[in-house]
């Protein structure tokens, strides 16, 4: 097989930035690598000895919600976790997304494809499959609480430590008062912080 050639499958992907000095959202475009195409590459170069395990995982069907933690070993021996939520309201097939999310986040740690997967970025959101939704109500989903308890409970943080957070990022004593958007960007923070291993909480 001949060597993979990364150039020939870049594309480029809307994503969602907050601009720090008007403090609103706005959608910009960064080179990206599919996972699908990490996936080749990594195989490519990993014929034998590789392993993936799961290892966590919440599936919520009556919330809609999907949550995975994914350890995957490379042929030498090198280890990373990546992890991945996705909701129903976002995604119709959010269980498979949030395996693919978490698998793709753990190779590119690998270095497949880090400087082209701007979903590892703190604060970011992916919208290459943009949800619209009613605009009379822009508030958190009941989805979107659970997705949020279940990581800052998988991490070890107590309510204090989240209110300080959610206080600190937002400006708001609770997250039943945050904004779908706000939710999306906490939950891509919490996931950030359990892919380094919870080594800052704040």
């Amino acid at each position: 097989m001949p060597n993979f050639n990364i150039e020939e499958h870049i594309t480029q992907l809307p994503v969602r930035r907050k601009n720090p000095k008007t403090s609103s959202w706005e959608t910009t475009y960064s080179d990206y690598l599919e996972v699908k195409w990490r996936m080749v590459w990594f195989r490519e170069q990993n014929s034998e000895g590789t392993k993936t395990i799961v290892k966590d995982k919440i599936i919520d069907v009556n919330n809609r919600f999907a949550y995975f933690e994914l350890e995957v070993t490379d042929s030498k021996g090198n280890v990373e976790i990546g992890v991945g939520s996705e909701t129903g309201e976002d995604f119709k097939d959010y269980i498979e997304k949030a395996y693919t999310k978490a698998y793709g986040r753990a190779l590119a740690s690998l270095g497949y494809g880090t400087q082209f997967a701007p979903e590892l970025d703190e604060g970011e959101r992916i919208v290459d499959s943009p949800i619209v939704h009613r605009a009379e109500d822009n508030s958190i989903t009941e989805p979107q609480k659970k997705a949020l308890f279940a990581i800052y409970n998988s991490l070890g943080l107590t309510d204090e430590e989240m209110h300080d957070i959610i206080q600190k990022r937002y400006d708001k004593k609770d997250s039943r008062l945050l904004t779908k958007q706000e939710a999306s960007d906490l939950i891509s923070y919490l996931n950030g912080l359990k892919d380094k291993d919870g080594i800052s909480k704040k």
